[in-house]
């Protein structure tokens, strides 16, 4: 700075340095928070409070979000423990309400199920697990004849459940976040994948692809994977649930995907 130069501009550069600088910072920590950092290799397990509290809210981490409602099949309950751990570190409170062995076609009633749970905990979002199940006694076509798993028919019939359960949480006033399935091997959801295709054309839904976190380099099923720097199972004996390890590296993973989309700041991905 020349010798002369009124001390009032002298402030106002100096100002305008810090300023830029500070900017900078802030611009390098959140690149770095959303695309580098990494959580510890501790597992949150799979049995955890049905409601997880939030920790403190961090200043442009999900904005305006306070409640997750997690809904869904066994998938969802073994990732929920690590999801809410998660969320919980940016001051979102989740309510884990995913039934084992549950399907959008038969068994239980989850529009309306989804309906009173909206009503019941006010989510500001709602993220979402099916992979297919298809137990109790089968669905029908309008003409009384049985939906068989896996037909034209049945992807048909449980594209207009899942449209209709998007309706249901919308009305609630929340936001629905469809998760895409683990890479499935076993017979039963070979489908999976492409149900969850089908949400994502569900018009003012969104969507979070973190299945691709158990799979391969070319989106196939693996039973283990390189993770905090060791080789660890992450599926079960029968190839379609998770093991400890492969429930907090897919929990991990849609905590960050969905704070991503909400907000600046995230939670870490898995290590």
């Amino acid at each position: 700075m020349r010798a002369g130069t009124p001390p009032v501009m002298r402030l106002r550069l100096a100002g305008a340095i810090i300023l830029a600088v500070a900017l900078v910072a802030a611009a390098a920590f959140v690149v770095w928070d959303r695309n580098w950092r990494r959580a510890g290799p501790t597992d949150p397990g799979m049995d955890c409070p049905q409601t997880v509290a939030a920790h403190h809210h961090p200043l442009l981490a999900a904005p305006g979000v306070h409640r997750v409602l997690l809904v869904g099949d066994s998938i969802m309950v073994q990732a929920s423990c690590a999801v809410a751990d998660q969320l919980a570190d940016v001051g979102i409170t989740t309510s884990r309400e995913a039934v084992s062995g549950s399907g959008l076609l038969a068994g239980m009633d989850w529009v309306a199920t989804v309906r009173t749970l909206v009503a019941r905990e006010h989510p500001d979002v709602v993220l979402v697990i099916f992979v297919g199940n298809y137990l109790g006694p089968p669905a029908h076509d309008a003409q009384g004849r049985e939906i068989v798993k896996d037909s034209p028919e049945y992807l048909s019939a449980w594209q207009a459940r899942a449209e209709a359960f998007s309706r249901a949480v919308h009305r609630g006033g929340a936001r629905l976040y469809w998760v895409s399935p683990p890479p499935m091997a076993f017979p039963p959801f070979l489908t999976a994948r492409k149900l969850y295709e089908g949400y994502a054309r569900i018009p003012g839904d969104h969507t979070i692809d973190a299945g691709p976190s158990l799979g391969d380099a070319n989106g196939g099923a693996v039973g283990q994977k390189q993770t905090c720097g060791r080789q660890m199972v992450i599926r079960a004996e029968d190839t379609a649930h998770l093991t400890d390890d492969g429930a907090r590296i897919y929990g991990q993973t849609i905590a960050h995907d969905l704070t991503a989309q909400l907000g600046l700041l995230t939670t870490p991905k898995p290590c």
